[in-house]
């Protein structure tokens, strides 16, 4: 039988969010994750411009769960945004369980750019989910890949993550060439 849930328990986990208790702000996340709707979604998704990246990763981790569409948008704005470039991962993470389909160009962006934790959640999108995309698109990711082979300080852990990056930009890019 599924625990009733009420107002006053989502508040205090709302509130628990904020503690300096790490093990409560996860606890907290997790099962604001577990009961989901809109009112915690929007709370959850409003996190991802907090300053504090164990409130981002929190919130980010409780989306994943509650895999509410929404918050694809904001947690690629999160993801892009300059200071979270090195506390992104986790956030990258939460887009594995949303639908993507639309983000091709964004996915390869943190392929190419991001943290070598990033590039891996990023591909295993690529890999796993199927996308909507015009020529113009597989034109940008080729470009942002000659960007990165010709300026690879721009694109972190490129030497480590090379192969699997030029196996995934080949299979997109494949769609290209003539039959």
């Amino acid at each position: 039988m599924k625990k009733k849930i009420n107002q006053e328990e989502i508040d205090q986990l709302k509130k628990n969010i904020f503690s300096d208790d790490w093990e409560l702000v996860k606890s907290s996340a997790d099962r604001l994750g577990e009961i989901g709707g809109t009112e915690i979604t929007d709370f959850l998704i409003s996190l991802l411009s907090s300053d504090n990246s164990g409130i981002r990763n929190s919130a980010s981790l409780a989306l994943k769960e509650i895999k509410d569409n929404r918050a694809v948008e904001p947690l690629l704005k999160a993801i892009f945004k300059k200071k979270n470039h090195n506390h992104n991962g986790t956030m990258v993470f939460a887009l594995e369980s949303h639908d993507c389909s639309e983000k091709l160009k964004e996915i390869f962006k943190i392929l190419y750019y991001e943290t070598y934790e990033a590039k891996m959640s990023a591909y295993a999108i690529l890999d796993k989910q199927i996308f909507t995309f015009a020529k113009e698109d597989l034109f940008a990711i080729e470009k942002m890949l000659k960007d990165c082979i010709k300026h690879p300080e721009k694109c972190p852990d490129y030497d480590k993550s090379k192969k699997d990056i030029q196996f995934m930009v080949d299979s997109y890019l494949s769609y290209l060439k003539p039959e």
